[in-house]
């Protein structure tokens, strides 16, 4: 019993922080809603005005970013509600080091999660922008200012990239100077350097006059030739990629194999202090194996 101590102890202050969080961003969450409502204004609405002035943070970029639709307070309860159902686990198990254990790997799940998912949606948009690019490109070559082009783009183009467009139309529309506007859209495509290029050029052009259109033909060109470069990369780096995965997988399948056969062995790593050390040794390496492993299957581009 002296064992479960630090494990509900964590649990205890771990749901004390989750409840005072959720109800301060709750209280918030009311207190702007009904300034909103006085104001004659919606959220999005505000939070473009106020995006030139308040830089956001790392977590709200990468909620906004990860296009899963979730607001900064829905995502870190989630992350603490996986963390509280991880140390539950451990509690019935009736392990504390299990429990402290668990309860890390469900607070790191969702940020797992999310990074994944925004660097997806990131590598979608950087393959879409020559195509809406070229719809900016068209829609110029008509007679059509830069602002009614980038509308056009976001009416023409595919999902996601015409989300990125749409909020880059949004805030022009509310008022925000267009180079502040397309600066802010080349912050939310980290890596795209078609987007870069693309900003880069307009903002030189604004000042030293130019053909914006041949800029954005030749920005084109250059994205798919690195598109097709990066897809031959990625076909001849597959067959290390996979064994990576089976490498990776190789170690918990084979300990879940080995648990199934003969019990004792789990009841050894976790029912044992000695058995512990050698189970965080064990992850600890896994992990250092795993980093190790993805950075010589993903050479730099």
């Amino acid at each position: 019993m002296t064992q479960l101590i630090p494990a509900l102890v964590f649990v205890a202050v771990l749901g004390a922080f989750m409840s005072t969080y959720l109800f301060r961003a709750a209280r918030r969450s009311h207190v702007r809603a009904v300034l909103w409502r006085r104001l004659g204004m919606r959220e999005n609405e505000s939070s473009l005005l106020r995006s030139d002035v308040v830089e956001p943070s790392q977590l709200d970029r990468l909620v906004a970013e990860s296009g899963l639709g979730w607001s900064k307070g829905k995502f870190i309860g989630r992350m603490l509600g996986s963390a509280s159902l991880g140390a539950l686990v451990g509690i019935v198990m009736g392990n504390a080091t299990v429990a402290v254990l668990l309860a890390l790997g469900g607070l790191a799940t969702l940020p797992i999660i999310a990074n994944r998912a925004r660097s997806r949606r990131l590598a979608l948009c950087d393959r879409q922008i020559p195509q809406a690019l070229e719809i900016m490109a068209l829609a110029l070559r008509a007679g059509h200012p830069l602002p009614t082009a980038l509308a056009i783009a976001a009416s023409e183009a595919p999902s996601p990239i015409c989300d990125e467009i749409s909020r880059a139309t949004d805030e022009h529309e509310l008022g925000r100077p267009i180079g502040d506007v397309l600066v802010s859209f080349g912050k939310r495509l980290v890596g795209s350097e078609a987007a870069h290029a693309f900003v880069v050029a307009v903002l030189v052009l604004q000042q030293t006059g130019g053909n914006l259109i041949t800029v954005i033909e030749r920005i084109v060109e250059n994205a798919r030739a690195r598109s097709h470069y990066e897809a031959r990369l990625r076909a001849l780096t597959a067959e290390g990629r996979s064994s990576a995965r089976i490498m990776a997988f190789l170690p918990v399948g084979f300990g879940l194999l080995a648990a199934m056969i003969d019990p004792s062995y789990a009841r050894t790593l976790v029912g044992t202090s000695s058995g512990n050390m050698v189970l965080l040794a064990c992850v600890a390496l896994w992990l250092i194996g795993l980093l190790w492993t993805r950075r010589l299957v993903r050479p730099a581009v």
